[in-house]
């Protein structure tokens, strides 16, 4: 009997002790994604964990962050043959655009963007927020599929 309690003693520690290496390397990993800068690694899921908003399947994006301004601005060309937009646009929150006083075109990623033709485009939805210092805002065109987002960090 004695041999038996030994048994499931160490059964149960080792059990025990899985489990919390498992949590907390869990925990780090998801804490180095969440305190990502660059465009490389987990940018998609770093993007997602900041600015609160789900980046749907894509084709192809474009990424720069600004160490100087602790800045990242991304764009994102949502694979619209495989994303209900309407759907996506519920989902994530976003509002129409109904003045462009609403939300900054200053911070977004201009790269190959025509900003005037964006801001004249009567298909805008955005969302933007904040949290202990960090600000964060998307720009949604739902004709052409483009997701423009900027996070400004807090650290």
């Amino acid at each position: 009997m004695n041999k038996a309690i030994k048994i499931i003693t160490i059964s149960l520690a080792s059990i025990i002790l899985l489990a919390a290496v498992s949590y907390f390397g869990l925990r780090q990993f998801t804490r180095s994604i969440y305190k990502q800068r660059t465009c490389e690694w987990a940018n998609i899921d770093n993007i997602e964990m900041h600015a609160e908003v789900d980046v749907p399947k894509i084709k192809t994006f474009d990424c720069i962050y600004k160490k100087e301004l602790n800045t990242k601005m991304a764009m994102f060309e949502i694979d619209k043959a495989n994303v209900d937009m309407d759907r996506y646009i519920k989902l994530n929150n976003f509002r129409k655009l109904n003045s462009v006083n609403e939300i900054s075109f200053d911070n977004i990623l201009k790269k190959e963007t025509n900003v005037d033709s964006l801001m004249a485009s009567p298909d805008l939805y955005y969302t933007k927020g904040s949290y202990k210092g960090e600000t964060w805002q998307t720009i949604l065109d739902n004709s052409s599929g483009r997701l423009w987002v900027t996070i400004q960090y807090n650290d």
